[in-house]
């Protein structure tokens, strides 16, 4: 028997064999024929036999080979799929969105037998058959991937698979694979949970995405001289996961995301597409307000009246929507991370009326107001550290995870839950807020032992609690923002962004650098989520003469993505204040532009170092392109927009400052001649 499930973007076909085994035989659009006949899911359990020799590779499990079909079932947009052993029920969810070539897909695992099961592994996503060894040349496979750090986030790099040893000398089996995997609570310290497949030679891009806020999995490797591709959350292996279900339990996947393109560009923008239909609706994707936030440059880590009231009327003046205080309006002084977890406002800092005093002030000027908060955790010095009992923190051996002077919270603890609420709720409702920062500056590690049936599955219950924790907020304010910030992007998935409908990008200070992260943020986001800071004023850690240039392209690192203006405007000269208004101005004009965009890369992804960056985004026939000479020195930055069907080309930002370009109609090139060691600007392209 066969059947098949699409769209107007995306096929897939299935086969139930002679021996009641059902296997994926098709994946993709009219031009992408991705796969041979495979198994759609791998679980693992403790009491059943890998056939692998290497027991770490995600192919071989017994259920993948033994299962069998027992039902499926197709609504309008969703086909669900059952299959069974002897010990498990296994359902697929597979979900389509119109006008994307891609889909989402998990599994509920189902504990059909007598006995507890203890389950090590279930794919999220998992196929067989793009390019198979032996059979195409190898040298035609890439692998790509992000790297992702504090300061560097989204750096993707394209390895060949000969490259990173997927290739197979007997033309038998490989017992290499290739992984990308992160264990702990910050879901992307060293890669976007993200991984393409690609075949140069027949035009063929498959990318994932793997949603979960902590631990996750993504592995390609040969099964039988064919390539296997496996997404998943949190496993045994990597991420000590199990997870004991006793008879008639449930369990339920991680959700992952696939696309389907011709090249990186083309998968991202599909990528693109599908992330828009796994938001929330929520009044900042609505509004696109411009935000200030007196972080960086600006107060730091310690907030007073004397420090904020000057970057609030500024911020008023060059017409911000919401004003946001970060970190610190709790202390005395700098260094109180370790003391950090009672969140009662340090009143002396603000003489004038308190915290409240301020906030009333902000709104008194047509702002929205938002305020700071790393609830996750709390410092061994904190004053109310005695009120939690040890099962309120992650605990391994027995003892509670301390990071930096910091406990992990446990938020599957109900008094924890509970604990946290009332602190975020007071506030909001004492303040009027509108907007919470809500930050995350330490990875608690492998998970907790404390209720669960491995460390892994700690931290997982953990992760989810967590999403539950910001829905029940969500409901109770539905018109409050809740920005995901994590020391910059070290949690920047989609799991968190299904949620929050703003993500902090980076925390680097550097604003020579920041084009590297700005170019490629939307890769690992939609242009509306990912907040990019412009910091004017940023000679705060070293001597850097703030000239027009600076700010012209502090303004311009901001433009693909969402507005965090900062620092201490008040210090321009009204030349420089100008060019500030005039990218604000600009950030409202573009705002619907940027919801209905998809990314672009006419030099490719950035990398750290390049001496020229550009990125840009399409909606119908424009292009707004942000060019930089991140040299160190002049530069000629040359760029053919053929491929896009670029007609003109124009300067969008700034207006009122020299621009030495020339765009050539005939072959569609624009060219720009930066005469400083580092600058910005920003084009309007019409396209055919």
């Amino acid at each position: 028997m066969k059947f098949e499930f699409k769209n107007n973007k995306l096929k897939l076909e299935f086969e139930i064999n002679s021996e009641n085994k059902i296997q994926l035989t098709y994946f993709g659009d009219s031009k992408n024929i991705l796969l041979t006949p495979s198994t759609i899911v791998e679980a693992d359990l403790t009491e059943t036999n890998h056939s692998n020799n290497n027991y770490s590779k995600k192919c071989g499990s017994y259920f993948g080979t033994n299962s069998k079909y027992l039902s499926h079932k197709i609504t309008d947009n969703e086909l669900i799929i059952v299959t069974v052993d002897e010990f498990i029920e296994v359902e697929s969810h597979f979900i389509l969105y119109d006008g994307v070539a891609g889909l989402s897909t998990y599994n509920i695992v189902k504990n059909i037998s007598k006995n507890p099961i203890n389950l090590q592994y279930i794919s999220s996503f998992y196929l067989i058959g793009m390019g198979q060894v032996g059979c195409e040349n190898h040298e035609h496979m890439f692998v790509n991937y992000a790297l992702n750090g504090w300061n560097s986030e989204a750096q993707w790099r394209r390895q060949s698979f000969l490259d990173v040893a997927l290739f197979s000398p007997n033309h038998r089996v490989n017992m290499n694979r290739f992984e990308l995997n992160n264990t702990g609570s910050w879901s992307t310290k060293q890669y976007l949970p993200m991984c393409g497949i690609e075949n140069e030679y027949t035009k063929q891009f498959l990318l994932s995405q793997i949603e979960n806020n902590g631990s996750w999995h993504i592995e390609i490797g040969d099964l039988n001289t064919k390539y296997y591709f496996a997404v998943s959350g949190p496993e045994w292996s990597d991420n000590s996961f199990s997870k004991k279900l006793m008879p008639g339990e449930t369990f339920k996947s991680c959700q992952a995301s696939i696309v389907v393109g011709v090249d990186f560009e083309s998968s991202i923008q599909e990528i693109t597409k599908l992330r828009r239909h796994l938001v929330s609706d929520s009044d900042d994707h609505k509004e696109m307000p411009v935000i200030f936030n007196d972080f960086m440059h600006g107060t730091w880590d310690l907030s007073t009246e004397e420090l904020i009231k000057p970057m609030i009327d500024a911020a008023k003046k060059a017409g911000v929507d919401t004003f946001v205080m970060d970190a610190g309006w709790f202390a005395e002084k700098s260094g109180w991370p370790n003391f950090i977890g009672e969140w009662k406002e340090y009143g002396a800092n603000f003489p004038s009326g308190g915290l409240k005093g301020m906030f009333d002030y902000i709104h008194s000027l047509g702002m929205k107001a938002g305020l700071w908060f790393e609830i996750e955790n709390i410092g061994v010095f904190a004053n109310n550290i005695n009120d939690f009992d040890n099962d309120c923190f992650f605990n391994v051996n027995g003892k509670p995870v301390t990071i930096r002077n910091r406990h992990a919270f446990n938020f599957v603890n109900p008094k924890v839950y509970k604990w946290a609420m009332d602190v975020m709720c007071n506030a909001i409702d004492k303040y009027g807020l509108n907007y919470i920062k809500l930050d995350y500056n330490m990875d608690a590690g492998v998970g907790n032992e404390f209720n669960s049936s491995s460390l892994g599955d700690g931290l997982l219950m953990h992760n989810r609690k967590i999403i539950e924790f910001l829905q029940e907020i969500q409901k109770k304010y539905p018109h409050l923002t809740i920005e995901n910030c994590a020391s910059g992007g070290q949690r920047l998935d989609y799991e968190m962004l299904k949620v929050c409908p703003i993500q902090s990008s980076s925390d680097l200070e550097d604003y020579r650098k920041y084009p590297h992260i700005a170019a490629n943020l939307a890769t690992a986001c939609v242009p509306e989520t990912g907040a990019i800071w412009s910091y004017p004023v940023c000679n705060d850690n070293e001597k850097i003469e703030i000239t027009n240039e600076v700010v012209i392209m502090n303004m311009v690192n901001s433009f693909l993505g969402r507005l965090h203006l900062a620092s201490k405007l008040s210090k321009l000269n009204e030349e420089q204040f100008e060019l500030v208004k005039e990218g604000v101005e600009l950030h409202k004009k573009i705002a619907t532009f940027k919801k209905n965009s998809l990314p672009v890369f006419p030099l490719g992804p950035s990398k750290f170092f390049d001496e020229q960056v550009a990125g840009g985004l399409i909606s119908g026939n424009e292009m707004l392109l942000c060019i930089w000479n991140t040299k160190g020195s002049p530069n000629e930055v040359t760029i053919d927009l053929s491929k896009y069907g670029a007609e003109e080309a124009s300067i969008l930002y700034p207006t009122k400052a020299t621009t030495n370009y020339t765009f050539d109609k005939k072959t569609a090139v624009l060219s720009v001649k930066f005469d400083e060691n580092f600058m910005g600007r920003a084009f309007k392209v019409l396209l055919k």
